[in-house]
């Protein structure tokens, strides 16, 4: 068995929309995944339409995030169908991984959107991120199509699971 929710002090624990300046205040706690292009990506995803981010912060440190889209899929210009949302860029800073964090910002997000009137929601997941592929299995997620990307005769393509659950 696995505890999804792991056991922290309600004190010590907050689940909050994040902003920019959130992201600048604990990127000193991980310099090497929080690097300027980084912080530059995570910019241009608060200008994404319906693209909000989500973290968990136990005793004052950023110990996951996570975006939610209600419009696109992530930062590409495909809509979204009605009704859908979105989960992505996830990331578990490494002294929080294993406890299960992951899948808790997984179900967090998805009420977000279930609120919001989202029906099902979807998320992209790379073929070689097993710890991630393995958090959205644990709640429910199953391969929907794939994807490919990449560069091909000078033309990008993808290679990607996409995968579902409904909200």
């Amino acid at each position: 068995a696995h505890d999804l929710y792991p056991q922290v002090e309600e004190s010590a624990f907050a689940y909050q929309e994040l902003t920019l300046a959130d992201f600048e205040a604990h990127r000193a706690e991980d310099p090497a995944w929080f690097t300027p292009l980084k912080m530059k990506k995570l910019a241009r995803y608060f200008s994404v339409p319906g693209s909000r981010a989500f973290g968990c912060v136990i005793e004052g440190r950023l110990a996951a995030y996570g975006w939610t889209s209600e419009q696109y899929l992530g930062v590409s210009k495909r809509l979204l169908e009605e009704g859908d949302g979105y989960l992505w860029d996830d990331y578990t800073h490494p002294d929080f991984r294993g406890q299960g964090w992951h899948g808790r910002l997984i179900r967090l997000r998805e009420e977000v959107l279930r609120n919001g009137g989202k029906r099902r929601t979807l998320s992209i997941i790379a073929r070689h991120n097993r710890a991630s592929r393995r958090g959205y299995q644990r709640c429910g997620y199953y391969l929907l199509e794939r994807y490919s990307f990449g560069r091909r005769w000078g033309k990008p393509f993808m290679t990607l699971r996409y995968g579902t659950r409904k909200a």
